[in-house]
């Protein structure tokens, strides 16, 4: 073969090449990638967005099976495409759902089939934060907070009724407590501000039970 077809072979063999992560340098946002024996360092991996709107996926995993594709050949001016799975790291999922697994078990879903979106983060004992200036969580039905303690650090306010105690519970209120507006009842009967008891006498006897 002559060295002109040699090179053309060389150049087509090496546009688009498959390997496996070595290591990654997180700082620089590059990785080295082993070729079957060509270990080449420095490549940066491709990402959805790069511009004001950015994305990151946080590296990759040593052993990692990548597509790499290299302009004119030069795996050095490679770039890392997407990834390809393997036994090692099969599918994130076997369904038409789209599914995305961490390395510590989260999983994030969205089941076609029932209409609905599961963050769950249970295998990691993980943590859900939500920042932001103010929020809005919007429900046509209803929303369940489904928790053996529920705590709010702030100011709250109920706009309509407010049922307590439906599951056999009690209620502690500790420091002053104001009530304005409409009656106060226990049983059915009135014990506000205007209730009236009966078996009223003078003396040190005590009154009757509420009317």
């Amino acid at each position: 073969m002559s060295y002109g077809l040699g090179q053309m072979d060389r150049i087509l063999a090496n546009l688009i090449k498959i390997g496996r992560i070595q290591s990654v340098d997180l700082g620089a946002g590059t990785a080295t990638v082993d070729f079957d024996g060509e270990v080449v360092a420095d490549l940066e991996w491709s990402k959805s967005r790069a511009g004001n709107d950015r994305t990151w996926n946080g590296g990759y995993s040593k052993d990692e099976q990548v597509l790499v594709l290299s302009p004119s050949g030069d795996l050095s001016q490679g770039v890392i495409a997407f990834s390809i799975s393997q036994n090692t790291f099969p599918n994130a999922g076997t369904t038409e759902n789209p599914t995305k697994i961490y390395e510590d078990g989260t999983v994030i879903e969205y089941d076609k089939s029932s209409h609905t979106l599961v963050v769950d983060a249970s295998a990691s004992s993980g943590h859900v934060l939500i920042k932001c200036d103010t929020a809005t969580i919007k429900a046509d039905s209803s929303i369940t907070l489904d928790a053996p303690k529920t705590i709010c650090s702030g100011n709250l306010t109920v706009a309509k009724s407010l049922s307590m105690g439906a599951g056999g519970g009690s209620v502690t209120l500790k420091g002053n407590v104001e009530l304005s507006g409409g009656t106060l009842t226990h049983n059915g009967k009135n014990i506000g501000d205007n209730h009236k008891h009966s078996g009223v006498q003078t003396g040190g006897g005590n009154t009757g039970g509420v009317v």
